[in-house]
């Protein structure tokens, strides 16, 4: 008589769990790691980028300070005294309303808001998730 092999065999991960395990972990790589690559929430693809200095004219300056006498208007005491505590330190740092040169930056390309990216790596794992669950 032969004996029969008495030992339990080993049930190893299927290989459509393992796809899906691998799925789940790329959904979650993908967004993680193009999160080093984004700037302000945007993946951004420009191919020219011009960057001009220029003076304000009376009409622009005028403008500028309706907006900034309107929005005062708004404030309470607290906010009021904030702003003017910004405007000094934008003074002494260079960058308040009223100087004379003005960098505008001006951007032709096309953008993508990173939170694609999160949905494309929870859309693989949710698939991987499936796989998972169902292989």
């Amino acid at each position: 008589m032969a004996e029969k092999d008495l030992r339990f065999k080993k049930k190893g991960i299927s290989e459509r769990r393992r796809t899906g395990v691998m799925l789940i972990l790329i959904g979650i790589g993908i967004p993680l790691i193009l999160s080093f690559f984004q700037e302000d929430g945007e993946f951004r693809f420009y191919s020219k980028t011009r960057i001009v200095e220029r003076g304000l004219i009376p009409q622009e300056q005028k403008e500028i300070e309706l907006a900034l006498q309107q929005k005062k208007k708004n404030m309470d005491d607290t906010q009021r005294v904030i702003e003017e505590v910004k405007d000094v330190y934008r003074r002494l740092l260079g960058e308040d309303y009223y100087k004379n040169k003005w960098t505008f930056r001006e951007y032709h390309g096309f953008l993508i808001p990173f939170k694609y990216a999160i949905a494309f790596g929870m859309l693989i794992g949710l698939i991987g998730l499936g796989r998972f669950i169902l292989g």
